[in-house]
């Protein structure tokens, strides 16, 4: 071959290899830099929460919270509204993020409940129909709440810790949790049920507890005693006044061992449990009542 001939073949080879390469470094650059990308937007880690937390139509998860993370970084990641994470996470004091966050799967404005807070007391101080509240968390009525529950509130808008209804909902809470006031198990719940005398549907104003007659009654909260003595159907019974609007009942006791005015202290004897009044055998019926109003006693009994 003539020289100058392989001269040329050989630099339009050296150009072609030279090109080969630039284009296998081209589409090294474009495959790392959509493998960045990738990651970028791929979801955050989370673990599925299968316990504790139950809302109907809704999927909770945690997220462990990494450095310089935000609520409203956080809540970008996940596509949800900052008012969303703070609701749930009870942070709706403006602070920055604990070590982890609950992650529900759509928007919507929780609500723990409180001691002493109903759900009809949600429904006023959010401005939502209390009929929505019960039907978007499966509920009955007051009956159904737990203390420290979330509730899901559709429609609601979100409270910051300085607004006025916020506080509202906050004085109703007790200071700390009630005693329970005797031992045993709870024989019969709040709310709705067949009354074991009657036969009839009405409505139980507090809980009965049946740990055996002559077993210790204590005051569930430091109170006053407003009365002791006799009252129809209720036997032997004992109201303390804890302040506030806020009383608890004790009845069908055996015993009665304070006396009206008394001032006595969280966790005193006041009493012993007996089957005085209407009654099929002995128990105690606790009630807590707020401005005369009976309510579920299970949202002030410590947890």
């Amino acid at each position: 071959m003539d020289p100058l001939l392989k001269r040329v073949y050989l630099f339009v080879a050296g150009i072609l290899s030279l090109l080969l390469l630039a284009l296998l470094l081209v589409a090294l650059l474009r495959g790392g830099a959509a493998l960045t990308s990738g990651s970028g937007d791929s979801p955050p880690r989370t673990v599925e929460l299968s316990q504790g937390l139950s809302i109907p139509g809704f999927h909770f998860s945690s997220y462990k919270v990494q450095p310089q993370d935000t609520f409203q970084g956080i809540a970008a990641k996940f596509r949800l509204r900052e008012e969303t994470l703070r609701s749930l996470n009870q942070a709706n004091d403006g602070g920055q993020p604990a070590s982890s966050l609950i992650i529900p799967s759509q928007d919507a404005i929780f609500h723990p409940i409180r001691p002493g807070q109903g759900m009809g007391d949600l429904a006023r101080a959010y401005g939502i129909p209390l009929r929505d509240i019960l039907r978007a968390n499966q509920k009955r009525g007051d009956g159904d709440l737990k203390g420290g529950e979330i509730l899901v509130l559709p429609g609601a808008p979100y409270l910051s810790r300085k607004d006025p209804r916020w506080i509202r909902l906050g004085s109703l809470a007790t200071s700390s949790g009630f005693l329970k006031p005797t031992t045993g198990r709870f024989a019969d719940g709040f709310g709705e049920r067949i009354h074991p005398l009657t036969g009839k549907r009405s409505f139980h104003e507090g809980l009965d507890l049946a740990p055996g007659r002559g077993a210790k009654v204590v005051a569930t909260q430091t109170g006053m005693v407003l009365s002791a003595g006799i009252r129809a159907g209720y036997g032997r019974l004992v109201v303390l006044d804890h302040g506030g609007g806020i009383t608890s009942w004790y009845a069908h006791l055996d015993e009665i061992l304070v006396k009206s005015r008394q001032q006595v202290a969280r966790g005193e004897l006041i009493g012993k449990v007996g089957l005085s009044g209407k009654t099929t055998g002995p128990h105690l019926h606790f009630e807590v009542r707020k401005d005369g109003k009976p309510q579920n006693p299970f949202l002030y009994l410590a947890q």
